[in-house]
């Protein structure tokens, strides 16, 4: 059973395709296997029947004239043979759970290196709009997905890679649900939901800008990879920590200071999503704003309403200098 283990693992390839996916991906036809084929959980599910079938058949338990483990122990009347015994079948369960682990987290890892090829290879592929040279033009960078300008249609619910995003992962859940105990399920895909919040963040904060129309795609997107995450385990709250700071993005800049400190525009309240949410955090998401920054010859300004709120609540910008993106980890939610 051991090298089966470790050779499921060997199988896994977690480096993702060099082609860009073409998305959005087909439902009628089933979903990409995100480089995890279905027949690796079942062979983890049958993988650990054999081992429970094997050591219930081995020590036939309290199994009169069964002549095995069990009964051949009793015979010889010694305790410190039952203890060894016992030790041994604990260890081979121990390690036999050890190699799954190891094989189930590379398993995690190729799940994540082909989310990040679906939304990153995938999705930033496709952005050959308008909007997008309109605002490399005005800033200087690239927006990604969510700098869409004001007219767009909003009829799409979802942006394309989110969407096929979450009907592969749907299409996972089954199978993983098959194969893993409750315990390990909530705990595997719990872990899967943080990374997915970690590459999307990530994204975000270092490479996308949002208008208001395209917070409003941005929101969906969320809604619908929350909804994916939700399947399993309860440890979820770095998604409902996003979801309130989503709503920088759809607010005018003469309204954001009681939302960032309260109605009553008193830093020290406790109130607002400095309290909910940290300042710094809430500045830096804040900063991703299209129109946070603007571009002059002189490289990247501040728009005059953000140097004035910053002023106004005399905070310093922590995107004035290298910002940690490893501090916005899902981790750091729960």
């Amino acid at each position: 059973l051991y090298p089966l283990m470790e050779a499921l693992a060997d199988k896994l390839e977690t480096n993702a395709p060099n082609s860009p996916p073409q998305l959005p991906f087909d439902e009628s036809q089933p979903p990409h296997d995100l480089g995890v084929d279905p027949a690796f959980w079942v062979s983890i599910e049958r993988i650990h029947s054999a081992a429970k079938a094997f050591d219930r058949e081995l020590w036939a338990e309290n199994r009169k004239d069964s002549i095995r483990v069990w009964e051949i122990l009793v015979m010889t009347r010694s305790l410190s043979n039952m203890t060894a015994a016992k030790e041994r079948r604990v260890k081979f369960f121990h390690q036999l759970e050890e190699r799954g682990e190891t094989t189930i987290l590379k398993a995690l890892d190729t799940l994540s290196t082909h989310i990040q090829w679906i939304l990153v290879t995938g999705g930033e592929g496709m952005l050959a709009t308008g909007g997008t040279r309109i605002l490399h033009h005005l800033t200087g960078q690239f927006g990604g997905p969510y700098a869409i300008p004001a007219g767009s249609s909003l009829e799409a619910p979802n942006s394309p890679a989110i969407k096929s995003l979450t009907f592969c992962l749907r299409g996972q859940f089954v199978h993983i649900q098959a194969a893993l105990t409750p315990h390990s399920l909530a705990a595997f895909w719990t872990a899967l939901s943080m990374r997915l919040y970690d590459i999307l963040v990530a994204r975000l904060l270092q490479h996308y800008y949002v208008s208001t129309v395209g917070a409003v795609i941005l929101s969906r997107d969320v809604e619908a990879l929350r909804s994916v995450a939700m399947l399993a385990g309860d440890q979820h709250s770095h998604w409902d920590n996003l979801r309130e700071l989503l709503t920088l993005y759809m607010t005018p800049p003469d309204a954001l200071k009681s939302m960032l400190v309260g109605p009553d525009g008193d830093i020290n309240s406790g109130k607002g999503l400095f309290a909910s949410c940290g300042k710094d955090q809430v500045l830096v998401f804040m900063s991703r704003r299209v129109d946070y920054r603007y571009k002059t010859g002189q490289g990247l300004k501040k728009s005059v309403w953000a140097n004035e709120l910053l002023n106004d609540l005399g905070v310093q910008d922590p995107t004035d200098g290298t910002v940690n993106i490893g501090l916005f980890a899902a981790e750091r939610k729960n």
